[in-house]
C-alpha cells in the first residue's frame, strides 16, 4: 500500500509529542516496514537532517 504513495506528498501524525511530519515518500521497505521522507518537514519547519528520515510502522 506504501508503495503505492512513492513519490507523493504524505504527512504522518505520530500524535502531540513527537508532532506531525510531512515529506516526499521516498524508499519504502515492506519486509522491514520502515517508509523514508525525502525533504521532510517537523510541524511545519524544515528538518535539519541532510536528505530524507526514516520511519517504522
Amino acid at each position: 500500500m506504501a508503495a503505492d504513495r512513492l513519490g507523493g506528498l504524505v504527512l504522518i501524525n505520530c500524535g502531540a509529542t513527537p508532532g506531525a511530519y510531512q515529506g516526499v515518500v521516498s524508499p519504502v521497505d515492506q519486509s522491514s516496514r520502515t517508509i523514508s521522507l525525502r525533504q521532510p518537514f517537523h510541524n511545519g519547519v524544515k528538518c535539519p537532517v541532510p536528505d530524507s528520515i526514516m520511519f517504522h510502522l
